[in-house]
């Protein structure tokens, strides 16, 4: 197979409004009790880097958002949910610790396409996979006053490149496999009942 780069959107902002406004999570709520367990942590061990603890916390939030989705995902009509890929993730350091991102696949090319300044913009294919992913998620939405406030858009979003490695896929549980293995973005490398993710772990799986 030919070395490839992952094409996709970065979304965290945008799923973040969308979960709070949208569908009513809470995470100020889920912070503010991850800090109050920060506190007794710190007095209990005065080492602790508040700066990085904090780091971690945002980091664990933002993770969070990925089994929020799954939740939307799983109540919505066979038909729909089977067109929704859940959110990959990836790192980037900065001080202090890393900072995580929410990134939706929406295409896979090859190490020359990309060298080739062929990605600086988003190709129509990758347009189209991210406005069908926005479409299906806003009609989730609960109606139309809060579809106005919530909804995704694409210019809240930013188009990036990454290695398939450092786009983390999340762990799929056993009844998710069918629906998003292989995953789609590279289904054109590795086709459509690659060997290669038989054996892939599902999450209930996991420890």
């Amino acid at each position: 197979m030919p070395r490839i780069i992952c094409t996709g959107y970065e979304i965290t902002d945008a799923l973040r409004k969308y979960l709070e406004v949208g569908h009513g999570v809470d995470f100020d709520k889920d912070l503010a009790t991850d800090s109050e367990d920060d506190d007794e942590l710190d007095e209990i061990n005065s080492n602790v880097d508040p700066q990085k603890l904090a780091m971690q916390r945002e980091a664990e939030i933002v993770m969070s958002y990925q089994g929020y989705f799954r939740s939307i995902r799983n109540s919505a009509p066979p038909e729909i949910r089977k067109t929704l890929e859940i959110p990959y993730s990836y790192n980037k350091y900065v001080e202090h610790g890393h900072r995580v991102y929410m990134f939706m696949p929406t295409g896979a090319y090859t190490l020359e396409h990309y060298r080739s300044g062929a990605l600086k913009s988003p190709p129509e294919e990758d347009r189209k996979v991210i406005q069908s992913f926005i479409e299906t998620m806003n009609s989730l939405l609960p109606d139309d006053v809060v579809r106005e406030k919530a909804e995704l858009k694409i210019e809240e979003m930013r188009f990036e490149v990454h290695s398939p490695r450092a786009a983390h896929a999340p762990p799929y549980y056993r009844r998710e496999r069918e629906d998003l293995l292989p995953p789609r973005h590279l289904r054109a490398f590795i086709g459509d009942s690659s060997k290669s993710f038989q054996n892939f772990p599902p999450a209930d799986d996991f420890p």
